[in-house]
């Protein structure tokens, strides 16, 4: 998996309305859940503001999951290098699991840590890096810091052909049946199984525009210098646009640690 640090300075407004769209998106993706995939939780841990660590002492954030059984930890050293690990034992076939913490210091950057990948078999990882961006900062991360995390499950590549199919086969049924109640001049029956296509189609539709508002098309998620918020944060991780919401990121600075 690819790492990469972006800094991004004087967020802009339009910044700030990408994410909120985004995040008003993915609220109400939560009312779809797609055929194929075991029922897919999402959980948020809102903004948090731990004790003062000391100066010379790492960083580290303990998350117990409520929802999975697991938990995520998230230590960060003094000289900028940091360990993002954890995981769950529940096995979600076909689907993937994306997590991100945020971490906000007292001058209102943000640094941001992110992992995503298969939850067929539950999931361990241990995600590790270095920031120059945090080795500069520590100190006002160590006095006083606030942080949010946010997880949720998409269907993988594979779940996704397997939804298709699923939903392929119902409406070639419900086909089959209208053509057999037309064969038999059952009126009655033939308006029951046209009204049944019709709810498949909406229903197919709206988990198409679920979908799509959880994958929101966009080229990567890397940018430097000013005037490039808006495109970063409208590109990258849906957990990742919640989790800066959420733990206030757009008043400063932020730097994102994929």
């Amino acid at each position: 998996m690819s790492k990469h640090f972006t800094a991004i300075k004087g967020v802009s407004l339009l910044a700030v309305l990408a994410v909120a769209v985004l995040v008003a998106n993915l609220a109400n993706a939560q009312t779809g859940t797609p055929a194929t995939g075991t029922p897919a939780p999402s959980e948020t841990m809102h903004a948090t503001t731990p004790p003062p660590t000391p100066p010379a002492k790492p960083i580290t954030i303990n998350w117990k999951l409520h929802k999975l059984d697991g938990n995520v930890n998230l230590t960060i050293n003094p000289d900028g290098s940091s360990d993002f690990s954890g995981g769950f034992k529940d096995k979600k076939p076909y689907d993937d699991w994306d997590i991100t913490i945020a971490v906000k210091s007292t001058t209102g950057a943000v640094i941001v840590y992110h992992w995503e990948g298969d939850a067929s078999n539950g999931v361990q990882f241990s995600k590790t890096g270095s920031s120059a961006f945090m080795k500069d900062d520590f100190s006002s991360f160590a006095s006083k810091h606030t942080w949010s995390g946010v997880y949720t499950f998409h269907l993988t590549k594979e779940g996704r052909k397997k939804h298709y199919e699923e939903m392929e086969a119902k409406r070639k049924k419900l086909h089959e049946e209208a053509e057999e109640a037309i064969k038999k001049h059952d009126e009655q029956l033939l308006k029951q199984k046209r009204a049944e296509e019709k709810a498949e189609a909406q229903a197919e539709a709206k988990w198409e525009e679920n979908y799509a508002s959880q994958h929101p098309s966009g080229g990567g998620g890397s940018s430097s210098g000013g005037g490039g918020g808006s495109s970063v944060l409208s590109s990258i991780g849906s957990t990742v646009s919640s989790a800066v919401s959420d733990v206030g990121s757009v008043l400063g600075d932020i730097g994102s640690f994929f």
